[in-house]
């Protein structure tokens, strides 16, 4: 059944004001509250059912409010095989003027209404296991803490982590390791039944809520039956698998916030239990391996608790040194180690896989960022990021790129992805294949650290590479050494017969600089000009520097 009609408020947003007109008459002898807007995003917030013209202005409300609302295309005549086009935006109905009779418009938003909360219910639970997702966790973790205060019970919440399972993606593959995900689900819901709800999210992180519970020593005594599970084996494919879990816990309100305040404090009760149980980590794989799953579970978390941001450092013209980009450079705020770079975590990302999330991440943070930096007014700066060879793997990179651009509204032109040598060369057909739909997206591509891998340029001709980046351990020993200085003429030289741009890594001195100048160098980077700072410093800098000395250029 319908729900009743003050409830469900309906959004105009069309560009026909006789259209509104006639819709507004329907909708209100329907008994629907109206909304007409224009630019009104308190009406579109209100809204659940959104009525609107493909050719008004809804982009920015689609990509603000997504799936969150019943969105209806409204056609002013038969549109044909459009319909699918629609249905492919995620429009659940498309209405046609001859459809605008009471009874018709009604069951027209009834449908939609259906089709939106049957996504949102599908949303709410995990589709591997089918035990709840985050956002379904969330909701009924937020009940159990609202009913604490009616029934004076605790609740409690667990956060449980398989140990070393990207052993068993790399060993088996990662269809095997769905399995086991969802044997350890259906052993955690058989054991535990209606005295908890049990969510994974993503991964081998699983998350349990406990209701109603006297005291601490019942969670606690909970908690040791969930270990108890892990006692035996669990069979997948004719293996037989030992598996050990680390467990955190936290008690409301012994432990106050939110349901999202408590959950990210399971999970660092989880990794304090980690540390602490180190010891019975596989002992024959040493301790730095034990390092690298803390550090790769400290990942995990760091990922979810946004703990990263974005450094920028400038490229300018060798020549002018007008501003022409900026790379950006991952930094981590590590909470006990403080900031972090690169070198201190990248290796453990692609060794657990988790450079494929974080590098989206990257992507997604420079389309926001590039926001920011074009409202300073530089319009034409482009923003260059690394892609890593785990990326490329990823069969869904070529789907992926496009709605993160699409969703910001990133000018792709303005983007720029540097790769290695090592990433284009370890499985050509694949880089190929992907490197191509960037390019066609009208991205830049360049090659990163050129000089210390083990092929020439000849070899690497079939990607659409236009840009090349020296190595940052040339450029600082020309001036000092004759076979530097010839290594890097050669390189610049063999870029430009093959139409390529060429930037200099790591410029620290004048006399670097000059080498460069001489030698036809196209770009510079360096800490001559700007170590990597976060945006909003890097936009000072520019500011007080590089666009003082264009204006005196000019």
């Amino acid at each position: 059944m319908l729900t009743r009609p003050e409830t469900v408020p309906v959004c105009l947003c069309l560009d026909n004001e006789d259209t509104i007109a006639l819709l507004s008459r329907a909708l209100s002898s329907a008994g629907f509250p109206v909304h007409c807007i224009a630019q009104d995003e308190d009406a579109m917030a209100q809204a659940q059912v959104v009525i609107f013209q493909p050719s008004a202005r809804t982009a920015h409300y689609l990509n603000e409010f997504g799936t969150r609302k019943a969105w209806i295309a409204f056609s002013e005549s038969q549109i044909g095989s459009d319909v699918e086009a629609y249905r492919a935006q995620g429009m659940r109905e498309v209405l046609y003027q001859d459809e605008l009779a009471p009874l018709r418009l009604r069951r027209t938003i009834g449908r939609a209404l259906y089709a939106q909360r049957s996504l949102q219910q599908l949303s709410r639970f995990d589709s591997l296991t089918g035990l709840y997702s985050n956002r379904g966790f969330l909701e009924v973790t937020d009940q159990a803490l609202f009913n604490v205060a009616s029934n004076g019970r605790l609740v409690a919440l667990l956060a449980l982590d398989i140990r070393q399972f990207n052993d068993l993606n790399a060993q088996f593959g990662f269809s095997f390791a769905d399995l086991v995900l969802t044997h350890v689900a259906e052993r955690l819901r058989r054991a535990l039944g209606p005295l908890a709800k049990i969510a994974r999210l993503g991964g081998d992180e699983f998350l349990i809520l406990l209701e109603n519970l006297a005291n601490r020593e019942a969670a606690e005594r909970l908690v040791r039956r969930i270990l108890s599970l892990f006692e035996e084996p669990i069979e997948v494919e004719q293996h037989h698998l030992g598996l050990s879990v680390d467990i955190g816990v936290v008690c409301y309100p012994q432990t106050l916030g939110s349901a999202e305040d408590l959950m990210r404090k399971a999970h660092t009760a989880m990794h304090q239990a980690k540390k602490q149980q180190c010891t019975v980590f596989r002992h024959e794989q040493g301790q730095a391996n034990t390092a690298r799953g803390n550090l790769e579970q400290e990942l995990r978390q760091g990922l979810r608790r946004n703990e990263f941001e974005l450094y920028y450092q400038p490229r300018v013209c060798i020549h002018t040194h007008r501003l022409l980009g900026m790379e950006a450079l991952i930094r981590w705020h590590h909470p006990e180690r403080g900031t972090l770079s690169p070198g201190e975590f990248i290796q453990v990302a692609e060794h657990s896989g988790l450079i494929v999330p974080l590098g989206y991440w990257i992507i997604d943070q420079v389309c926001s960022d590039l926001q920011v930096i074009q409202s300073h007014g530089l319009d034409d700066v482009t923003v260059a990021s690394n892609l890593s060879f785990r990326q490329l793997q990823d069969e869904q990179f070529c789907h992926v790129m496009p709605r993160l651009l699409k969703r910001s509204g990133t000018d792709a032109t303005l983007l720029e992805f540097e790769l290695t040598e090592t990433t284009v060369l370890t499985d050509p057909r694949r880089a190929l294949e992907a490197l191509q739909a960037v390019h066609e997206l009208g991205a830049t591509l360049s090659l990163d650290d050129f000089g210390t891998g083990y092929s020439s340029l000849t070899h690497i001709r079939q990607f659409p590479i236009s840009l090349l980046k020296i190595d940052r351990s040339f450029t600082q020993r020309v001036t000092l050494d004759r076979e530097a200085d010839s290594i890097v003429r050669s390189i610049i030289n063999l870029a430009h017969d093959l139409n390529l741009k060429v930037v200099a890594e790591g410029v620290e001195n004048p006399a670097q600089l000059e080498f460069l100048v001489s030698n036809g160098c196209d770009q510079v980077q360096g800490f001559l000009f700007s170590h990597p700072r976060p945006l909003w410093e890097t936009l000072q800098l520019i500011d007080h520097t590089l666009r003082h000395f264009n204006d005196q250029q000019a």
